[in-house]
């Protein structure tokens, strides 16, 4: 199995150490992965062999890009390029999600697919703004997509839902999708300001030096959009009726504690197909009343009822175990 990797940021490493870890599993399927390629901002390194893990992460380290790799550098080469040049039989789509559009990752998983070769993304954007047009692609090329790593990181969201809608269907649904804005509200519960809690929040590492798609909602937005495109596609981001928390204040938390609620960033999928993030009040010792990085989703199902789902949200290594967790799924599809 040939597998290209497009982005070397924190989850493409985490990608890549895990994959060394994961090896003897996929050889008990009859599988041989190999990297054959990664991709990042300062170019490409490629090699029919597959890369050393251990010097690339080296090189990433000390230089900035795999390009300047001894082995198999090419300073110059983009993703497209990458794509022609090593023919992948998997391509990962690791780079970061862009704001206002798809960004290279839809050329990237266009290109992918039109080569041959199944993809996997933990990128969202294509997924929240041309997703129609990515299966649709798939469709005609006969291969497979996956996107697990887009909701959640390693908690299994999208392969819940689709489980669940094999002989059900989804009435309406609710989460709590980013980790970020949740251990904000949780920390102004306790008493911190909001500026406190996002300086805390990125001393640990959970918040961007830009918070932006975080705080703003935007990050929910993207899940929500992509859960409901799940349930039935035709949906765009730009649909989502969004509110952010940077107008949360303490006060408010002390009153909604006060009266037995607690405010948390939720986003929605309604009965009636409307997507909504907001601010919202959820009784104490609900399901949804999570706390720090924790995530927690309620399918409302036509037939079982409600089902919820509880867990850490994404970091680099779970959202890397998600992308793995996808290309186990292909390698198993491809079997049928």
């Amino acid at each position: 199995m040939r597998i290209l990797l497009i982005g070397f940021g924190n989850v493409g490493r985490a990608f890549l150490q895990l994959m060394e870890e994961e090896r003897r599993r996929f050889r008990r399927l009859g599988a041989d992965p190999r990297i054959v390629g990664i991709v990042d901002r300062g170019g490409a390194t490629l090699s029919e062999n597959g890369v050393k893990a251990s010097s690339l992460l080296t090189i990433k380290m000390r230089k900035g890009s795999v390009a300047y790799s001894e082995q198999g550098g090419f300073p110059s080469m983009d993703a497209v390029e990458a794509i022609s040049v090593s023919q992948p039989h998997v391509t990962v789509e690791a780079t970061p999600t862009s704001r206002g559009g798809s960004g290279p990752a839809l050329r990237h998983i266009l290109k992918a697919l039109e080569h041959g070769s199944h993809v996997v993304s933990a990128n969202k954007a294509p997924f929240a703004y041309d997703y129609d047009t990515v299966m649709r692609v798939a469709l005609s090329r006969g291969r497979i997509v996956k996107y697990s790593a887009t909701v959640g990181g390693g908690l299994p969201v999208l392969k819940t839902l689709k489980t669940l809608t094999v002989g059900d269907f989804v009435e309406s649904l609710r989460g709590i999708l980013n980790a970020t804005s949740n251990y904000i509200l949780t920390l102004m519960e306790e008493g911190s300001s909001y500026e406190e809690a996002l300086r805390l929040a990125r001393e640990i590492g959970i918040a961007e030096a830009d918070p932006t798609m975080d705080v703003s909602g935007m990050d929910t937005a993207y899940k929500i959009t992509i859960i409901a495109n799940t349930i039935e596609g035709g949906h765009r981001v730009d649909e989502v009726e969004l509110k952010g928390i940077e107008e949360v204040k303490p006060k408010d938390l002390r009153e909604a504690a006060l009266n037995g609620y607690s405010i948390r960033l939720v986003g929605e999928f309604t009965e009636d197909g409307r997507l909504r993030v907001g601010p919202s009040k959820l009784k104490r010792g609900s399901v949804l009343d999570v706390s720090g990085t924790l995530n927690a989703v309620e399918f409302r199902m036509k037939r079982a009822g409600p089902v919820y789902l509880l867990g850490r949200g994404a970091g680099p290594f779970e959202t890397a175990a998600a992308i793995i967790r996808d290309i186990f799924e292909i390698l198993e599809e491809e079997k049928r």
